[in-house]
């Protein structure tokens, strides 16, 4: 299985450990699965800027700027 070795601070690593406690996960578990979130939310919001790029203009076309 891939593996990344990333180093932290001691004050960032005492941060990822009070959260990971916080939340009842590993530290390991915890950097992985905000890792994994981060870079799903980045791409949701991607996809939601390109689709309204995308009906942005059919928008403006059928509502006048006083009506939108």
């Amino acid at each position: 299985m891939p593996a990344l070795n990333v180093e932290f601070s001691e004050e960032e690593m005492a941060r990822l450990r009070h959260r990971a406690a916080l939340t009842g996960r590993s530290l390991k578990q915890h950097v992985h699965d905000v890792t994994v979130e981060e870079a799903d939310r980045l791409a949701f919001v991607e996809g939601a800027v390109a689709e309204a790029a995308r009906v942005l203009p059919g928008v403006e076309a059928r509502f006048p700027a006083g009506q939108r």
